[in-house]
């Protein structure tokens, strides 16, 4: 048995057949996914599991914005440039994008807090740099 990229677990007429919709769909989940994330991570700070938020809520938050930001210029081109590319295939692609982002964002996590880290920091430097005498 070979794997086929018009083949996606036996669904592929279904997504076929909805063709525009797999653009809204599509982006839809990513947008709620992270709406849906950020109301458990407000959920899990209040009860006081900041280590799940750290290590687990925010990197999924972090790889669907990356993933929603990425997959908007492949997706462009597969819809106006190339509008024979099916709905399973502009599926597939954008699990590829968001594998690639997870393991982006797996591997430099501790990276990505620094910055935001020194971000922070350097932006209360220049608020108590400004503030009124």
């Amino acid at each position: 048995m070979e794997f086929s990229f018009n083949t996606f677990f036996g669904y592929e007429h279904e997504i076929n057949a909805l063709s525009d919709q797999v653009l809204i769909y599509g982006f839809a989940t990513i947008i709620f996914g992270i709406v849906g994330l950020l109301i458990l991570a407000i959920v899990l700070r209040k009860v006081g599991l900041n280590s799940v938020n750290s290590f687990f809520i925010n990197p999924l938050m972090l790889t669907l914005g990356l993933t929603i930001l990425v997959a908007i210029f492949p997706t462009i081109i597969f819809y106006v440039v190339a509008s024979e590319v099916s709905g399973v295939k502009m599926v597939y692609s954008w699990i590829a994008i968001f594998l690639g982002m997870l393991l982006f964002v797996i591997f430099n996590l501790e990276t990505i807090k620094s910055f935001f880290r020194e971000f922070n920091k350097m932006s209360e430097q220049q608020e108590f740099r400004n503030r009124n005498r």
